[in-house]
């Protein structure tokens, strides 16, 4: 699978996803049901009389809350918001899902090419140890030669162990973000190198980090969706009116038609409860909208004065591996051409072995941080372009 197909499945078969698109189905439904108008209310009665040369009396309305009409509009703008904010509830669970495929599809793609490098050098280790012990018999050697080779060997055996762990830990991960089966094994495709991240993209991306965060957008919206909320509460306060008509026939056989009017005296309550409920909780939105746009400020800064460390540690441990792996090809020559014996070779082996896994995790990590600064600044993590 290459990274785009890998990352398409993820956005197809993704938990949070599907709970995000669940969660704007019922905001749609709501949407509906808020823009509906109230319905009419039809009464009845009818009076039997208990005396002679009566007949039976009865009364027929039809009302309407003419009341309902005044906070409807500020309803329906509460629905829209909360619609708003489950659309850029779903955007951003598609970003995070998205970035998070691409870092674990790298990190078993890496683990994979340093679990093969990995397993030939204990290979190799394998053979000189074998070597050093038949050399052993033959006292061509001392003891502590074939021990340091030995040991040599196991210490590559430990690491090629672990390793294989982490791999197998990476690659359950991909398998429950893609929905395969346990113990599944996907074949990867090499993807391009990944390359940091521009500096004057993540500048011009704090510029519009407010206008741009599908999560703090849907913030936005959740406070504005408060705000209406706040504003059909007000509107509530005020007395509830029902207006209808009347028609009714009494026990002496005369008809009548009238007017009724209802309203609510608002003495007690008032919705003062309410009011007060929804202008906390407007208030709770703008602190909490603050907060996290100030937080978001803070993780890209940290992060990325993050990279620049963890790069400077990868470009000295890439500069190291790239010495060891010099030093390791003249000894290589050295050995067959008899200059050097065949422990020192295996020690020099060892410490590139060492060196090559250390590396490949500290890139690792740098990727790892990579993918997090681009969620946070809205970017892919793929080729740093806008996210949709």
């Amino acid at each position: 699978m290459t990274v785009d197909q890998v990352v398409q499945r993820a956005l197809e078969h993704s938990p949070d996803i599907r709970r995000a698109e669940q969660e704007l189905d019922i905001a749609t439904a709501r949407q509906y049901a808020d823009g509906l108008l109230p319905d009419p209310t039809l009464s009845f009665s009818t009076d039997r009389p208990g005396a002679e040369g009566f007949i039976p009396a009865f009364m027929v309305g039809l009302s309407y809350e003419v009341s309902a009409l005044v906070d409807r509009p500020a309803k329906k703008r509460v629905a829209a918001a909360a619609f708003e904010k489950q659309q850029l509830a779903l955007r951003w669970a598609k970003w995070q899902v998205a970035n998070h495929a691409y870092a674990l599809y790298i990190s078993n793609v890496n683990l994979d090419r340093l679990e093969k490098n990995v397993a030939q050098l204990a290979d190799y280790q394998k053979g000189v140890s074998e070597r050093m012990q038949g050399a052993l018999a033959r006292s061509d050697v001392t003891r502590d030669v074939a021990v340091q080779s030995e040991i040599a060997y196991r210490e590559s055996v430990r690491q090629l162990d672990t390793l294989r762990q982490e791999q197998l830990k990476a690659r359950q991960e991909l398998n429950t973000l893609l929905e395969l089966h346990p113990g599944t094994h996907v074949r990867l495709a090499a993807p391009p190198e990944p390359y940091e991240v521009p500096p004057d993209a993540v500048a011009h991306a704090l510029a519009e980090l407010g206008q741009r965060r599908p999560d703090l957008l849907a913030l936005r919206a959740g406070y504005a969706e408060q705000d209406e909320r706040y504003r059909a509460a007000l509107l509530a306060q005020f007395p509830r009116l029902d207006i209808g008509v009347t028609r009714g026939r009494d026990t002496s056989r005369i008809y009548t038609s009238g007017l009724a009017v209802s309203v609510t005296l608002p003495l007690f309550n008032g919705n003062r409860g309410n009011i007060a409920v929804e202008k906390a909780t407007r208030e709770s939105l703008y602190q909490e909208y603050s907060q996290r746009l100030d937080d978001a400020y803070t993780a890209v800064d940290s992060i990325s004065s993050e990279l620049g460390l963890l790069g400077d540690q990868l470009r000295n441990a890439q500069s190291m591996e790239a010495a060891l792996e010099a030093s390791v090809k003249q000894s290589r020559d050295a050995y067959g051409a008899g200059d050097m014996t065949l422990p020192v070779l295996a020690g020099l082996e060892s410490r590139l072995l060492t060196q090559r896994i250390g590396t490949a995790k500290l890139a690792n990590s740098v990727l790892q941080q990579q993918v997090e600064l681009c969620t946070l600044i809205g970017v892919s993590a793929i080729d740093h372009q806008p996210l949709p």
